[in-house]
């Protein structure tokens, strides 16, 4: 990604793409996720990784994707 130019990645860097292949990254409109089990809610609440989110205020992939492409055309790192 170093090698893009600008204008590519204002539109590619930070593009995660989802189980189906779209060809632009997926638009997430959901407030909240679902959990098999409430202990497997609570654990995420407590501890959640990098691509685990649990309400959209927080953080969803829409918003991480957004966030690495700003990143990336500053030069910044995660």
């Amino acid at each position: 990604m170093d090698k893009w130019h600008r204008q590519t990645q204002a539109v590619h860097a930070g593009t995660k793409r989802s189980q189906y292949g779209e060809m632009s990254e997926a638009i997430f409109l959901t407030q909240g996720f679902v959990y098999e089990s409430a202990e497997a809610a609570e654990a995420r609440f407590v501890k959640s990784g990098e691509d685990e989110y649990i309400y959209a205020r927080y953080g969803n992939p829409t918003v991480g994707m957004f966030e690495e492409r700003i990143a990336a055309l500053e030069g910044a790192e995660d």
